[in-house]
């Protein structure tokens, strides 16, 4: 998915005002600040701030999984990508924005795992998607199971070592994965 000047610009924007800000908080008109940008261009590309935080998230994630070489690489960048923005993923989870913030990134990842299940991989997760009778049961299972590893994390207010979370996320997938193969099996 190409993203335009504009729409990288109010994207920045956002993240760069999450850094010190509330997402609840935060209003269109500082995100155009931000942006050096007018509302009438926010518009033209959002319906409202919510939309532009899908989109932001979405286009986050997607960079994410197109740099990465395997399972094993995505689960380590996105845990690092976490890390390195532990202050714009507190302030999105904050007040009311928690009830949506993990569901968002749960639906954004299963449905680019169902996207490149239709791409030939030697990825285990994407050889799952392929071969499971339901891959949309599966892809939510998986991005739940990675999501509620950042949940849990951000709960523990990111005391637990990052080489730990990457270690077990990589072992939970790993079983999980493994798990699906010997079902198939039987």
């Amino acid at each position: 998915m190409r993203v335009t000047r504009t729409v990288r610009d109010f994207q920045n924007a956002l993240l760069t005002l999450l850094e010190e800000h509330s997402f609840e908080h935060l209003t269109v008109d500082q995100i155009c600040q931000e942006a050096l940008l007018h509302r009438s261009s926010f518009y033209r590309y959002f319906r409202d701030k919510y939309d532009l935080l899908e989109q932001t998230l979405g286009t986050q994630i997607n960079r994410l999984v197109d740099s990465s070489d395997s399972e094993d690489d995505l689960i380590k960048q996105l845990i690092y990508y976490v890390n390195d923005h532990k202050s714009v993923f507190r302030h999105l989870a904050s007040e009311s924005a928690h009830s949506s913030l993990y569901a968002e990134m749960m639906h954004i990842l299963s449905q680019i795992m169902l996207e490149r299940r239709r791409e030939k991989s030697n990825d285990s997760i994407i050889q799952l998607l392929q071969q499971t009778d339901d891959p949309e049961m599966l892809a939510y299972v998986l991005s739940g199971a990675l999501i509620g590893t950042f949940y849990w994390w951000q709960e523990k207010n990111y005391d637990v070592s990052i080489e730990h979370v990457i270690e077990f996320a990589k072992r939970t997938m790993q079983s999980l994965s493994i798990g699906r193969q010997l079902e198939q099996k039987q």
